[in-house]
Order: structure tokens, then C-alpha cells, then sequence
């Protein structure tokens, strides 16, 4: 009953002090000018992504978030959301996205079990929860901290890469949802370790079709 064990290339290179805010940094800083994001009226270079993110980032470090810290983020698909997500990992807390039309009472169960630090949304979102939320609501355009002194750097606020980038909380269909914790380390590895496979390149284009809540 020998077996031959299959096994893939070990590449250790693959895995590196890094954080996702780092990853993110070296990208605008090589194709600053570079199309980011496309999408319904929005066209966005990685320069003019980097300055919406940052924007956020600083209004959210004003009230409080820091790494370690659990901040929501419920907004509907598009541009804008993809531009709070990086504005989050930006101050080197963890993002726990929903699905736009998840229920309103999971998403209060989910962000009282995370002790989450608010709630990122928009305005049309916000009127639907009636108050219910168990943490402050932060819709971007009034949270926006457009202050250029505050430098926006979630290593200097002491983020670390076993600190948690995101959380996926599970169905919940045999009972109360449970979070999983994604790391830094964990997602920063598997971007590299994909890209080794799919061979992905600055002239692709990749369209965004995943509900952010999937992992």
C-alpha cells in the first residue's frame, strides 16, 4: 500500500514580514498613474485610490481604530466599498464585511460577538438598521479626515502580520455564527502563493463578482 505523496514546490520566499497595508503601498508606488478599479461612473488609478483610503483611514483612526480592532463594513457592491476595505486595513485593523442584503439582526449578532468598533455603511443602509447596531455607524462621507498632516501608517500605529486582516463569520445554520480569523500572515501568503499559480499580471484585468463577504 505505498502511496507516492504529491507534493507542490516549497517556497518559502512566499512568505514574508508583510502586511496587506504594505502590499497595497508598494503597488501605488510602482504604478501610481495605473487604472485600479473600474465600475459604474467611478474610474479610479491606484494615486487617486490611495488618497480616497487614506481619507478614510484618517477618520477612522480619529476615532479610535487601531490594530487589533474589529471595524464592520456593510455597503452595497461597487467601487466605494473596495475603497472602505482598503481604508480599513490602511489603519491596521481587521474588516468584518456582510453581504448587502444580509439581515440586519445578523449583522448586530456578528458585530456584538467581534466587539466590533463600528460600522462602516451608507447613508441608505444606515436608516435601515433603526438604531439597532451595538457600535457607532461611520458612513465614509462623514468620517472622511481630509487633515494631510496625520501620516496614515498602520506599522507605525503597531500592526503587526499575525495581526487579523479580515473576519468571515459562518452561516450560522446550526446556530450561532462563528468568526474566523484571517491574519496579515495568512492572507499576504496565500496572495502570493495564488499568484504563483494564476500568474497574474499589471496588464490583467480581473473582474470583482465574489460577494466580499466570501472567502
Amino acid at each position: 500500500a505505498n502511496r507516492a505523496v504529491l507534493q507542490g514546490a516549497i517556497l518559502p520566499e512566499l512568505l514574508r514580514d508583510e502586511i496587506l497595508s504594505d502590499l497595497f503601498a508598494a503597488t501605488v508606488a510602482a504604478h501610481p498613474g495605473k487604472k485600479a478599479m473600474v465600475g459604474p461612473g467611478r474610474h479610479l488609478t491606484y494615486a487617486e485610490l490611495d488618497r480616497e483610503a487614506i481619507v478614510i483611514a484618517r477618520g477612522l483612526i480619529k476615532r479610535g481604530v487601531r490594530p487589533g480592532d474589529v471595524v464592520g463594513l456593510w455597503m452595497p457592491r461597487g467601487v466605494d466599498l473596495l475603497v472602505a476595505q482598503i481604508g480599513v486595513a490602511k489603519t491596521g485593523a481587521a474588516w468584518l464585511p456582510f453581504d448587502a442584503d444580509a439581515p440586519v439582526e445578523r449583522i448586530a449578532i456578528c458585530l456584538q460577538d467581534a466587539e466590533a468598533k463600528g460600522l462602516v455603511t451608507s447613508a441608505a443602509f444606515a436608516a435601515k438598521t433603526n438604531g439597532s447596531m451595538p457600535c457607532p455607524l461611520l458612513i465614509p462621507a462623514d468620517i472622511v479626515d481630509n487633515d494631510e498632516t496625520p501620516v496614515v501608517d498602520a506599522r507605525a500605529l503597531g500592526a503587526t502580520p499575525d495581526h487579523p486582516a479580515y473576519l468571515i463569520y459562518t452561516s450560522g445554520s446550526t446556530g450561532t455564527p462563528k468568526g474566523i480569523v484571517i491574519t496579515n500572515r495568512n492572507i499576504c501568503h496565500f496572495l502570493r502563493a495564488a499568484n504563483q499559480i494564476y500568474q497574474l499580471r499589471s496588464s490583467d484585468i480581473v473582474f470583482q463578482g465574489a460577494s466580499v463577504a466570501f472567502d
